[in-house]
C-alpha cells in the first residue's frame, strides 16, 4: 500500500510539471489623433517634432505613443493651436482646428 501511494505521488509530480506553458501577448501601444475643422494648409507639429500636413476628418488618423504630448498647429507661419494633451492606449482623440 506505501509503495502505491508512493507511485502516485511521483505519477502526480511528474503529469504536473508538463503542463501547457502559455505566455500572455500584448500588442504595441498605440494612440491616435484626428483632425476636424479648417485643416487646409495648417502644419501640424508633435512634441516639438517635424510638422506635417494633416487631412481633416475621423477617417485620417494619426498614429501616436499613448502620453502626454505638447500639439502646435500653425497656418501661415503663425501657431494657432499651442496646447498639451494626453491620450490613452486605445483612444482616438479629435484636435478641432478654428
Amino acid at each position: 500500500m506505501k509503495t502505491l501511494a508512493t507511485l502516485l505521488i511521483m505519477i502526480t509530480l511528474l503529469l504536473s510539471g508538463c503542463g501547457l506553458k502559455q505566455g500572455v501577448e500584448t500588442s504595441a501601444q498605440k494612440a491616435y489623433l484626428y483632425f476636424s475643422g479648417d485643416t487646409d494648409d495648417v502644419l501640424v507639429s508633435i512634441d516639438n517634432g517635424e510638422p506635417f500636413e494633416v487631412k481633416e476628418g475621423r477617417e485620417n488618423q494619426y498614429s501616436i505613443k499613448p502620453g502626454k504630448h505638447l500639439i502646435e498647429i500653425s497656418k501661415d507661419g503663425e501657431i494657432i493651436i499651442k496646447r498639451e494633451i494626453y491620450v490613452g492606449d486605445g483612444i482616438a482623440k479629435e484636435i478641432e482646428v478654428r
